[in-house]
């Protein structure tokens, strides 16, 4: 890593002019003026070894990009099809990315990309560390010393080391941690590890992290298993919530002697996603709206033709669907039904929450929220059962229903509180299925609500109920010995 630590600077998205057109050209404008004064062009990391790390534009293009600035409207129309470096090279516009002073006061990061990346190093380090506490510090040392390597729009971490007992003779155990990161988020670490200051979020975020490896008993046990164990153990600590992994929601996934033991999906205290179906296709919308709530829309498929564009059928989706179809159904079924039917609503959606907490394969996967305020670090785990709707079944339902005009639509629902109980503002919220348009593209979102963490969150500090199907994983899994 040490080589992108004093290499590396700040970059969010590729300037494509579908970008450049956004906020009537205001990317354009500050790409004019940062040209005019000579200033480097951030490189996207897929193009670093044909162009370097960054570009000096030659200013020669200058006039053609302010004319292109005088009508907003036909920017991407009008912009060249490439542009040129000062020593002539021919640049395509994916090359070139969105560094930090294109979005001044913005972070340069996700913190929950960073937070996985902390979790896996922590968990790797206490391992190393032979099971014993370990610190913030140890944990900085272990991502300064990983190898790193772009692969597509991501960095991937590796670090090996080996272990060896003073109890145990001729016994050596290989630890690999492996972590895949989104370059944004990544180069941030690296410029933040170059000035040996985290931001605050950061520093939180990490201090989390090593306070789940050193109290997890999950952790514990499984350090204290390859320490008993006279023969030779691997253990792989995979953190790779950027790549494809489809059917899986975990985030980081801890195997000794491959066989999993344990799985992660990761989240921030600030954030409320459990999971989400992306895009406007009727394949997907169709997914989400019978996930949810149980409702074919098949018979308007042709509103979400993609001949239509995005933008129509956005329109359609939100006007039509949305407002026309499904949200008067979900309240229909939500408070005006009897008992029983209400029954089966409140197992559709803890159906739906299983769903996008544990994904299509339903792995016992346990959800780690860090807390990113707390300097000394804080945490929650969540852990979604079959007993959530045995916890769910006899709340009384209601639905809110939120518009943010052409860019989305959110059907929220809250469990009625008892009209003599005083309930804090948001604590009653179960869950909302949000759709939103954001940076040109539409996500649909599951998230939970203070009244479903509630129902799901983990007494004590401890992820014990996944131990014994793992321990016997390990038990009955064949080793292959070094």
């Amino acid at each position: 890593m040490r080589k992108f630590i004093d290499l590396i600077k700040l970059h969010e998205a590729a300037l494509t002019p579908s970008t450049l057109a956004k906020h009537n050209g205001k990317y354009l404008s500050i790409l004019i003026q940062l040209i005019g004064t000579g200033a480097p062009i951030q490189v996207d990391p897929q193009y670093r070894i044909q162009f370097g790390n960054a570009v000096q534009l030659d200013p020669a293009i200058l006039p053609q990009l302010t004319h292109s600035l005088s009508d907003p409207a036909t920017i991407s129309n009008t912009l060249p099809k490439v542009v040129k470096s000062v020593d002539g090279k021919i640049i395509p516009w994916g090359a070139i990315f969105k560094g930090a002073e294109f979005k001044a006061g913005v972070k340069a990061y996700n913190t929950g990309h960073v937070a996985e990346l902390f979790m896996g190093a922590s968990v790797a380090t206490k391992f190393a560390n032979v099971g014993v506490d370990i610190t913030s510090e140890q944990v900085i040392a272990t991502l300064t010393d990983s190898q790193t390597e772009i692969q597509g729009k991501n960095y991937k971490f590796e670090w090996e080391t080996t272990i060896t007992y003073p109890e145990v003779a001729n016994k050596i155990d290989s630890i690999t941690f492996l972590a895949v990161v989104n370059a944004l988020s990544a180069e941030a670490v690296f410029k933040q590890l170059a000035t040996n200051k985290f931001e605050a979020d950061l520093t939180s975020v990490l201090s989390s992290a090593v306070r789940y490896a050193n109290e997890s008993e999950g952790v514990a046990l499984a350090c204290q298993r390859i320490r008993a164990d006279k023969e030779n153990n691997t253990v792989e600590i995979i953190s790779d919530g950027s790549s494809d992994n489809k059917g899986t929601k975990a985030d980081l996934i801890l195997k000794i002697d491959g066989a999993k033991v344990n799985l992660l999906s990761l989240k921030t205290y600030n954030t409320s996603t459990l999971g989400q179906i992306s895009g406007l296709s009727y394949t997907a919308l169709s997914t989400w709206f019978t996930t949810n709530f149980d409702i074919d829309i098949s018979e308007y498929e042709g509103l979400l033709d993609p001949a239509l564009g995005n933008d129509r059928i956005l329109k359609n989706l939100l006007t039509k669907i949305y407002d026309e179809v499904v949200y008067p159904q979900v309240k229909k079924m939500c408070e005006e039904q009897t008992p029983s039917i209400e029954a089966t609503v409140v197992k559709r959606f803890a159906n739906a929450a299983h769903f996008y907490a544990r994904g299509t394969n339903m792995e016992e996967v346990e959800i780690v929220k860090l807390d990113d305020k707390i300097t000394t670090g804080n945490y929650k785990i969540l852990r979604f059962t079959d007993s959530l709707y045995d916890a769910m079944k006899h709340l009384d339902l209601e639905v809110k229903y939120v518009s943010t005009g052409e860019f989305g639509r959110t059907i929220q629902i809250w469990v009625k509180p008892d009209p003599d109980t005083n309930v804090a503002k948001g604590a009653n919220k179960l869950c909302q299925f949000r759709t939103q348009r954001t940076g040109g593209y539409t996500r649909n979102y599951f998230e939970s609500g203070s009244m479903l963490e509630a129902l799901t969150e983990v007494e004590s500090s401890v992820s014990a109920p996944l131990l014994p199907r793992a321990k016997r994983e390990i038990e009955d899994t064949p080793r292959e010995r070094r």
